[in-house]
């Protein structure tokens, strides 16, 4: 199937509006697996990616899907700002299939806007199937930790959450796997883990963590999460999400004298300033070889309870009772209201009690 490159016609030119934006597909297809197989599954998301070339700059793109021997419709208008307002995009997106729509043939039109009101359309042909009965995806939500695991953010240098209420596989699963990959202009960055399975034919409330590491840069992202069964069949859902800084900063910390001190006595000093109100500050004490195992294990709240500190300078006296002499590790996590938080960890050397 040729995938067509169609740019706008007028009868009335202006000479003096910029040239008319051109667009073209490079892939539609049912996923990165498949990704220009001009098919998508019903209850998924077909996967669209295309160059767009817009003197006059982007306004919006639209997506619009229709049978050909039907009335069903369905699309997306975008406006997200990774488009609007550029000159050059490549449009990468995951559009949702609706879970009520008919399977058959459909018609793909995607249509560039620019700022002139000039446009610009590229046509395919679609085709629609009933998802993979014997693989199943329920509930899949991601966020940036347990009190929002679905505000479909990660916040740098953090480990935000990925659910799911139900994943089956008639055939047994074999492995999930998990992708983050960079979206538009961001800089390049791609995240992926795989969690292997023995052939269980359904996992209830699937729950880990993905840790952003500290060198991710901020921006939109898409995520991935493909199941694969014992006979090698897969089903993939995906997002988009949004990686950003913290926007919590510590300075001046102290710890004890030279970072020694009597487990009854730890003095603990540093500030914090923060974009957005503080939640809670943890401090955990422990061995680097026993890293669960706590010999003080405190979180803080009542400072933070106006729900408007967003400058706060921890100073305690902190108390390790019963901590045997020896080296451990100090680590301080600082939470903020949107979910965002901020872990530092540093050395300390009890001498006695």
């Amino acid at each position: 199937m040729s995938l067509l490159v169609f740019s706008s016609c007028s009868s009335d030119d202006d000479d003096d509006n910029p040239a008319k934006p051109t667009v073209q597909i490079l892939e539609l297809g049912s996923g990165h697996d498949s990704p220009n197989d001009q098919t998508a599954y019903i209850g998924t998301d077909a996967h669209i990616e295309a160059t767009i070339l817009a003197e006059g700059l982007i306004k919006e793109i639209e997506v619009e899907i229709h049978q050909i021997d039907g009335t069903y419709e369905f699309g997306k208008v975008y406006t997200d700002s990774k488009y609007v307002g550029n000159k050059n995009a490549t449009f990468h997106e995951h559009l949702d299939i609706p879970a009520d729509a008919p399977a058959g043939k459909y018609h793909l039109h995607l249509v560039v806007v620019d700022q002139f009101g000039q446009t610009a359309t590229a046509e395919s042909e679609l085709t629609l199937k009933e998802a993979e009965v014997s693989i199943s995806i329920d509930g899949l939500i991601f966020g940036s930790g347990h009190d929002f695991p679905d505000d479909k953010t990660g916040y740098i240098g953090t480990a935000p959450v990925i659910e799911a209420a139900s994943v089956k596989a008639e055939k047994g699963i074999d492995r999930i796997f998990v992708e983050i990959h960079s979206e538009g202009g961001t800089a390049a960055f791609e995240l992926d883990t795989t969690y292997t399975y023995a052939g269980e034919t359904e996992l209830k409330d699937f729950h880990k963590h993905l840790l952003i590491p500290d060198n991710t840069p901020a921006g939109d992202y898409h995520l991935h999460f493909q199941v694969y069964d014992k006979s090698g069949k897969s089903l993939e859902k995906s997002m988009d999400i949004e990686v950003k800084e913290t926007g919590i900063a510590i300075s001046g910390l102290e710890i004890g004298s030279n970072n020694s001190a009597v487990a009854s006595n730890i003095h603990t000093e540093f500030k914090v300033n923060a974009t957005h109100p503080l939640k809670s500050i943890r401090v955990r004490v422990y061995k680097a070889e026993t890293p669960t195992t706590y010999v003080l294990n405190e979180t803080y709240v009542d400072e933070f309870a106006t729900g408007d500190v967003k400058e706060y300078t921890f100073h305690k006296h902190l108390k390790a009772t019963g901590a045997a002499v020896g080296e451990y590790i100090i680590e301080i996590r600082i939470n903020d209201a949107k979910g965002a938080n901020k872990t530092i960890k540093d050395k300390l050397t009890i001498t006695g009690e």
